[in-house]
């Protein structure tokens, strides 16, 4: 008897291989998945970054620093004295620490900074 010539592939060979890229696409799937959201991580935390140094810039513009409250573009600025055992000495020399707020316009009651700057007593 002759040998046929076998064409093509068998069914086991076709699920064999389809198993295998299955077994392939899971986890090639689980990293892009991984990597749009550490994108996405990524991107909020550019947008947060912007928004800090705006609002350092924002508080930066207050010359001469007076307690009260002040908008700037799209942020609150808030400056009030800043209390502490020392503050005397530092009266003493003429010089105050504030406390430094910026929250958001549009959202007044979410701070998006505080810091402490020191100004000249008037």
């Amino acid at each position: 008897m002759k040998a046929r010539l076998r064409r093509g592939f068998t069914l086991i060979e076709v699920l064999a291989s389809l198993a295998i890229a299955m077994l392939l696409i899971v986890p090639i799937a689980r990293i892009i998945t991984g990597a749009a959201g550490a994108f996405a991580g990524l991107e909020r935390s550019t947008e947060r970054r912007v928004g800090v140094q705006a609002a350092m810039a924002a508080a930066m513009t207050l010359e001469p620093l007076r307690g009260g409250r002040s908008v700037i573009g799209d942020f609150t600025v808030i400056v009030e004295p800043y209390r502490f055992e020392r503050g005397a000495a530092l009266a003493k020399a003429g010089w105050q620490l504030y406390s430094v707020t910026i929250r958001s316009t549009d959202r007044s009651d979410d701070d998006v900074i505080q810091t402490v700057r020191l100004g000249k007593l008037k």
